[in-house]
């Protein structure tokens, strides 16, 4: 039986263009690591999955930053993946190549992943680094999700790059906040980056990469980590270049700017003690959608939860400290419906401001910390896929424009109002949407057709979220003449997208799935566009990402391939992604361009889809900014205003108490007028004759 599967392995292995070579063992920090050599199209690519950075994050480690790992005293055998961390949403739970993984996720998840160019005849030529972040807003994913180990080979590690891939921790294990007063503790998944960047500085080149030429490249929330890992303090000498696909630091999404964060450890206490109940309404859209997960048949505490920890029912008042110990030895989030739906609660997980990672969460935090060379960019239309019931828009008729503006301004509140780092009131709501309407949906002929309302909508979000902070960093780069390359991601696949997703039918017994399977072409009337995490099916895979795949995924389509690993590969190892064929310039304040990837290139000027990120960046915080200083006028001494300003006011002045004196005046005259009135019918006898002016009192 052994004999047979080892067969089937290496006919396996044939067919799909790989080979076994070899193993090769290693001596690392920690001791020495097996892993193993693959042929592949002639070349040779070294393998080594699942090697622990970091000590597990579990017992007295939890809600903690990561430690490094200790030694090991046999070799370790680096063949297969690690558990990937726990998951708070199933993004990736039907992967083609982690699905089967996804099933042994762990708290003991901090792995990383090493695919190395190979050459037994010149085993010490080093290799620069590409260490690759996923994304899934901080919620879901891992080191192996969407990556098709052949292509990685053809599309990466042939063109001479070690490439890197990790786990990091997610949703409130890995970005939970503790506030202790005078300090916020916080960032943990994100610590667990650093940490594998300091193990790769210090192991690397036992696997042929080069620990000088360290590039990170991370997409969505990945990115929007990488954006923070660039200008860090922290890690100075770990990064030497930076690429960020859909994603910044600057997203409202990404760092927590104002007011309670959503995940600060006493907020998600109240919501597991039941002190917080999410909407029946939400709870039941929520089951309608979900499998029946083992143990439903429990009683149901509140919010989906079957176990409540005894910490949180003794009805104690708890410290700070107190709760701390209580979420480190109790609170495992065990429940798999609670993890979700409270992540579909709370929204993304938000890095915060910690004082030490991260010192800032504005502009200035990229603008003073910028120093190593970026490319950065977003898709064509990144919210694409969006569809109408994401915006409670089933009709299949026109929509009303008072309904359409009151989902702007729902738009403003939930994602424009999040990126700034003060509070404003409800009418400046009102004013920044009524500037977007005018922005977007302005038009005498404009369509209140569901179908370009969803479109607008689409647009409109994907310039707050993404379009607006990429450009908002690009400027902080080029302000400080830091080489900074820009792109938008516009090819259209000449084959078919097919969305796969599995769709619950809860009339049938048990919630029977069903596999579902979407196939999106472009036409004329609804033609697609690039839209978020499409970019990534070009670089890992042949055309798989997520949820969805190309098919057929054509010779055109490959082309684009090539190009996209090309240029990124370019960039890796010498800080220009430009080809042999396309000039790559970078942008510059004085010459602004970017890069449109399609077929062919093209070089455009101006900002990212120009001239959207500055009513964004400008124009609209502009708005938010007045009416912030408006109620700090009065605090303002006068000797703060130029000459023409004093002019401006005392003309001010004038013009009012001219105002107040015509008031007078006219008011004046109007008494004069009614006391005129009075005394000419007093003349006429009009109030001196009376009916019982006559009657006689007898006493």
């Amino acid at each position: 039986m052994f004999i047979y599967i080892i067969i089937i392995f290496i006919l396996f292995s044939i067919v799909n263009g790989q080979k076994l070579d070899k193993s090769r063992s290693v001596w690392v920090e920690q001791g020495l690591v097996r892993g193993q050599i693959y042929r592949i199209a002639s070349k040779q690519i070294q393998i080594f999955r699942g090697i622990p950075y970091a000590e597990p994050p579990i017992k007295n480690l939890r809600f903690k930053k990561p430690i490094k790992k200790s030694r090991w005293e046999r070799e370790y055998s680096a063949i297969e993946y690690g558990p990937p961390c726990i998951q708070f949403m199933d993004f990736h739970k039907s992967d083609r190549y982690a699905g089967v993984n996804m099933k042994r996720e762990s708290e003991d998840c901090l792995y990383l992943n090493i695919f190395s160019p190979y050459n037994n005849e010149d085993e010490s030529k080093l290799h620069p680094i590409l260490v690759w972040i996923h994304g899934g807003s901080f919620h879901a994913g891992s080191a192996d999700t969407g990556i098709d180990m052949e292509s990685v080979a053809k599309n990466i590690v042939f063109h001479g790059v070690t490439l890197v891939t990790i786990n990091y921790r997610l949703g409130p294990l890995g970005f939970m906040s503790i506030n202790y007063g005078n300090y916020v503790e916080g960032n943990f998944g994100v610590y667990d980056m650093v940490l594998a960047l300091e193990w790769i500085q210090q192991n690397i080149k036992q696997f042929n990469g080069d620990p000088s030429k360290v590039t990170v490249m991370g997409e969505s929330a990945g990115s929007a980590a990488v954006s923070v890992l660039a200008v860090s303090p922290i890690t100075k000498d770990l990064i030497h270049q930076a690429i960020t696909l859909s994603g910044s630091s600057l997203a409202q999404w990404a760092i927590h700017r104002s007011g309670p964060s959503n995940y600060e450890m006493s907020n998600i206490a109240d919501y597991i003690r039941c002190n917080k109940l999410i909407g029946e309404h939400d709870v039941a859209e929520f089951l309608k959608t979900e499998l029946v997960e083992s143990g439903e048949e429990k009683v149901k505490k509140c919010n989906l939860q079957t176990v409540i920890p005894d910490c949180l029912t003794n009805g104690e008042e708890l410290n700070t400290i107190s709760m701390f110990k209580c979420f480190q030895n109790e609170v495992f989030f065990n429940d798999s419906n609670f993890r979700k739906i409270i992540a579909n609660e709370l929204g993304v997980s938000r890095m915060v401001v910690d004082g030490y990672l991260i010192t800032d969460n504005s502009y200035n935090f990229i603008l003073d910390n910028a120093r190593i060379p970026l490319l950065a960019g977003v898709a064509k239309r990144e919210w694409a896929h969006k569809k109408g019931h994401w915006y409670n828009l089933i009709q299949l008729t026109n929509i009303t424009k008072e309904a359409v503006e009151d989902r702007v301004r729902r738009t403003i509140d939930e994602n424009f109002k999040l990126g700034l780092t003060h509070k404003i009131a409800n009418s400046t709501i009102a004013l920044i949407a009524n500037a977007t309407m005018l922005k977007y949906m302005d038009g005498i002929n404009f369509s209140y057709s569901v179908d370009n309302i969803v479109r607008k909508l689409q647009e409109i979000e994907a310039d707050i979220d993404f379009v607006a902070p990429c450009q908002a960093e690009i400027d902080a780069y080029a302000e400080k003449n830091i080489s900074v390359f820009a792109y938008s991601f516009d090819y259209v696949p000449q084959g078919a997208i097919i969305e796969e997703g599995i769709k619950l039918y809860p009339a049938l017994s048990n919630k029977t799935q069903i596999k579902v399977r979407r196939n999106h072409t472009s036409t004329s009337e609804q033609p697609l566009e690039a839209f978020h995490g499409l970019d990534h099916s070009f670089i890992f895979t042949q055309g798989y990402s997520a949820n969805f795949q190309i098919e057929p995924f054509t010779k055109r389509d490959k082309a684009m391939n090539k190009l996209l690993t090309k240029m990124l590969t370019n960039f890796v190892k010498t800080g220009n992604p430009s080809t042999e064929k396309f000039n790559w310039l970078p942008f510059k304040t004085n010459e602004k361009s970017y890069t449109s990837i399609n077929i062919p290139l093209k070089k455009i000027h101006g900002d990212i889809h120009w001239p959207t990120p500055s009513f964004w960046n400008k124009e609209a915080k502009m708005l938010a900014e007045y009416v912030k200083k408006e109620s700090k006028v009065v605090d303002e001494p006068l000797t703060a205003l130029n000459i023409e300003e004093r002019i401006q006011l005392n003309a001010y002045r004038r013009a009012w108490v001219a105002l107040w004196v015509f008031v007078i005046v006219v008011a004046l005259l109007i008494w004069l007028c009614i006391i005129c009135i009075f005394f000419n019918k007093s003349r006429h006898g009009i109030f001196t004759s009376r009916p019982y002016d006559n009657i006689i009192i007898n006493h």
